[in-house]
């Protein structure tokens, strides 16, 4: 009922001031581990000229059960709150916010393309920020109601093209990681590079406080070549604790220890690390491919692709893995005519709420959609 009633909101505000409507529903059947899968969602998405925002409800029923944990509290209706955007200039200063189902996240060399959906749940987060020519300010919540990453940055220019900057990732649960360096900037026509250097200090308190502190020398890039931007990334660090393991695409999961193998947390010698991305980004799409080395950790490798700007047909993949755990999901969407059109999601996921309690159990789900939409 709650989700009714905010969406018949939205619809009337949105009538009230000039905006574009967009509504749909689609149904989904498939498999998730042992069990069969099917689904109802609806969504509405409402444009403005400075912000756009994008609700949803979905029901899910496993082996014909209604999963009520999906709503089991009234905090549960903020999961409704599937996209949100919003932008507006201040003379030369840039505010920016965005809710819903988050981008992977990067904060300075702390936070490291961190996922928060790793589960068929929807996760609902914030982010916003500040920007202009000198100064950057961002926070961010990867899941307001589940919290596992908090975090906020700075970045100050105070002498072109020398800069400082400092982050602050931090687990309710578990720990925190605190990042303060310098930098410096490399622009020209198309291209643009940064090589800087970070002390990095973690902390995991307890009876026994845990933690560490590793030197950090990183370098990123990109430039624009026939139509494409071209990126890469790439650091080396060498410490105690984590030394880059944290705050990864794996977090969540890595976070607890499972499999008899301990959590991030729980190693801390430290030792020599070292990660690279590479990436290329296009008017048909992007694709991205990382490795990265961590001490007492299996190496990581990570990748994404998509291609969602197709008339009829987008497709989007990514995935994460290491010696130990491996999560992913990729989606082929066709758009028959206008207004109908259906999908195809693969995804390797993870349950906490099997036995035993909070422990990460690694599941296939296959899920094909049919659905309609106003636009």
């Amino acid at each position: 009922m709650r989700a009714v009633c905010v969406l018949g909101l939205v619809c009337v505000t949105a009538s009230q001031v000039r905006a574009e409507v967009s509504i749909g529903a689609s149904v989904g059947a498939g498999a998730q581990g042992d069990s069969t899968y099917s689904a109802i969602d609806l969504r509405l998405d409402v444009a403005f000229e400075h912000a756009k925002i994008g609700l949803g409800a979905r029901g899910v029923w496993e082996d014909e059960q209604f999963r009520t944990s999906d709503w089991s509290a009234p905090e549960r209706a903020l999961t409704i709150i599937r996209a949100l955007e919003a932008h507006y200039a201040v003379g030369e200063t840039t505010l920016a916010i965005a809710g819903g189902a988050l981008a992977p996240s990067h904060v300075g060399t702390i936070v490291d393309g961190y996922r928060v959906a790793l589960d068929d749940r929807w996760r609902t987060g914030v982010r916003a920020g500040i920007r202009n020519e000198a100064l950057e300010l961002g926070i961010e919540v990867d899941d307001v109601l589940d919290p596992a990453v908090v975090a906020a940055s700075t970045r100050y220019l105070f002498s072109e093209p020398w800069g400082m900057h400092a982050g602050l990732a931090v687990d309710p649960d578990h720990g925190s990681a605190l990042e303060v360096g310098g930098h410096r900037v490399y622009e020209g026509d198309e291209a643009r590079a940064e090589l800087g250097v970070s002390v990095v200090a973690e902390l995991a308190p307890g009876e026994a406080a845990r933690g560490g502190a590793s030197a950090v020398a990183y370098a990123t890039s990109s430039i624009a070549w026939h139509d494409i931007t071209w990126s890469a990334r790439g650091d080396v660090r060498a410490g105690t604790g984590s030394v880059g393991g944290l705050f990864g695409p794996l977090y969540r999961i890595e976070r607890v220890a499972h499999d008899g193998e301990m959590s991030i947390w729980d190693r801390h010698r430290g030792g020599a690390g070292a990660g690279l991305s590479l990436g290329a980004t296009g008017s048909a799409g992007w694709i991205e491919l990382g490795a990265r080395a961590r001490p007492d950790l299996p190496d990581l490798l990570v990748a994404s692709a998509g291609a969602p700007m197709g008339r009829w047909l987008q497709a989007a993949v990514w995935a994460a893995a290491s010696r130990g755990d491996a999560a992913g999901a990729g989606e082929l969407r066709v758009a028959w005519q206008k207004r109908l059109f259906s999908a195809l999601q693969a995804a390797r996921l993870y349950r906490f709420d099997v036995e035993p309690a909070m422990q990460p159990h690694a599941i296939w789900s296959v899920t094909a959609w049919f659905g309609v939409a106003s636009e």
